[in-house]
């Protein structure tokens, strides 16, 4: 009789001692999870970003070396800056000329585009339209400049820019989803020559 209690006892120690170590190990996996879970989410969303970005980037690249006179006879680059640049071309090949305009909107990169009306052909800036290229720019809190330009003989230029002499332009953006988590900023780079206004033709 006393055995059969003593042994009840004890089966009764194991299965809390049993519970006990479940409930920890439950406990340990799911923070486990949930951090795997948070990392992988910021991780693919940085990803999707950077895709994104990609493409903006490839597309304006494009733009940048068809840049062309406007249909109002204004020189191809209208306005620079380290953080933004205005210029005239055929962005989607329909034989007009577009203004195009990229420029840092908090942490948005972003186009804007105004076709030509009328003759003479003028550009509205109230027809602007705005897309957004690229999200989580990171470029003004790290201090480095979207657009960096050269000249004719391949040296940077400073401001301020003379338009006539850039040849040659730099594109660099940083994109991170949230600073303060895992994976750390990202630099796109990439670069055009404004083949239209190329001196050696």
């Amino acid at each position: 009789m006393n055995k059969k209690n003593i042994m009840a006892g004890m089966t009764l120690l194991e299965t809390i001692i049993y519970i006990a170590i479940f409930s920890f190990s439950m406990v340990v996996i799911s923070n486990a999870l949930i951090t795997f879970y948070q990392t992988n989410r910021y991780t693919l969303e940085q990803i999707n970003q950077l895709d994104s970005a990609r493409i903006g980037l490839n597309s304006m690249v494009t733009s940048l070396r068809e840049a062309a006179y406007s249909a109002s006879g204004a020189y191809p680059l209208e306005a620079v800056d380290v953080n933004n640049i205005t210029f005239y071309s055929d962005i989607d090949g329909d034989g007009t000329i577009e203004r195009v305009r990229y420029f840092l909107s908090g942490n948005n990169f972003q186009r804007g585009i105004i076709k030509p009306v009328g003759i003479p052909s003028v550009y509205n800036s109230g027809s602007e339209i705005i897309t957004t290229v690229a999200q989580y720019v990171r470029n003004a809190e790290n201090n480095v400049n979207i657009f960096t330009y050269y000249d004719t003989t391949g040296a940077q230029m400073n401001s301020p820019f003379v338009l006539i002499n850039i040849r040659w332009i730099q594109i660099k953006l940083v994109v991170n989803v949230n600073p303060a988590t895992m994976p750390n900023e990202f630099t796109l780079r990439t670069s055009a020559t404004l083949r239209n206004l190329k001196s050696n033709l």
